[in-house]
């Protein structure tokens, strides 16, 4: 089985404005440790979630088919021009 989970935490940075979340996104420096199934114990796991530095993501305007889950592409990660 394959699956996949979003962890999420309070959006401080730009995105604040548009959603209260923002992905916890992990630098590659630190995937490994991420990896390590010898982090099991809550404390270590949160701990480590919260030394994760906020991602620096940019906001824009994309076409309303992104907010379609039947449209996929990076063709909706385009910038629309105002």
């Amino acid at each position: 089985m394959v699956t996949a989970t979003i962890l999420t935490r309070a959006a401080h940075d730009a995105l604040g404005r548009i959603h209260d979340r923002t992905p916890v996104i992990i630098p590659g420096d630190l995937q490994d440790q991420w990896l390590d199934p010898t982090m099991t114990e809550r404390d270590q796991v949160q701990h480590f979630i919260d030394t994760i530095p906020e991602p620096n993501l940019v906001p824009r305007i994309v076409e309303k088919e992104v907010g379609s889950v039947r449209n996929n592409g990076p063709e909706l990660t385009r910038a629309v021009d105002q």
